[in-house]
């Protein structure tokens, strides 16, 4: 089922439990496909990128397991890409709870297992309701919500899962949040969209203090 037809849990959908041991091709390092990057191993641009992420005072900080390790691959792209990010989260002009239901929406749509497990305890963190995180996790029908997170989610469930918004549902984000937010929504679906592509193509594994939290489709 794609986005909008969804009704209710998959019966193939589980929480998967966390692996004991990682896929053959996984480094355990990286936990990914990808050998965890070197910083001696890189010139002085792509050390600055390098220290961007690991520094515990800079803005772009992150884990080097996950995509922030990934895209320091490509070392010239990295900045820009962790800028857009830390812009999109931290520049939204709607609630930190909204946002968070944005990025769960899209994780929910990729079944982004990593986006999902870092992104829920945030949402719940930033204000918003169990109910509505339930919703999007389970595909459950779209009630007893407010407009704005009821809109948000119908958004994602067509755009994200049947690849086409419809003109009501477009009109009902203007509606809601006005022009500019709604290209900033986009933008951040997009983002995540991105990272879960990154994420799936090279099998990143959760990291060993997060805890599978998503139901997926079983692959096997």
């Amino acid at each position: 089922m794609t986005g909008s037809q969804s009704q209710g849990q998959s019966p193939k959908e589980t929480v998967p439990e966390k692996k004991a041991t990682l896929p053959a091709d996984v480094h355990p390092e990286s936990r990914s496909r990808l050998p965890l990057v070197k910083r001696e191993d890189m010139d002085e641009n792509g050390q600055k990128a390098y220290d961007a992420i690991v520094d515990p005072d800079s803005r772009l900080k992150a884990q080097l397991i996950g995509p922030a390790g990934i895209w320091l691959n490509v070392p010239e792209l990295s900045p820009h890409i962790r800028e857009i990010n830390w812009f999109l989260r931290k520049r939204f002009p709607l609630d930190a709870k909204l946002a968070e239901l944005i990025i769960l929406t899209t994780a929910r749509e990729s079944d982004a297992q990593i986006e999902w497990a870092a992104h829920e305890p945030a949402a719940l963190k930033a204000g918003l309701a169990q109910n509505v995180v339930d919703i999007v996790k389970y595909r459950q029908p779209i009630k007893d919500v407010g407009p704005q997170e009821a809109a948000i989610i119908q958004f994602a469930r067509e755009l994200l899962g049947d690849n086409h918004l419809t003109s009501e549902t477009y009109a009902e984000a203007i509606k809601q949040f006005g022009q500019q937010a709604v290209v900033m929504m986009v933008l951040l679906m997009a983002n995540y969209s991105q990272t879960a592509i990154i994420l799936h193509a090279f099998d990143q594994q959760l990291r060993p203090n997060l805890t599978p939290l998503l139901p997926v489709a079983n692959h096997d």
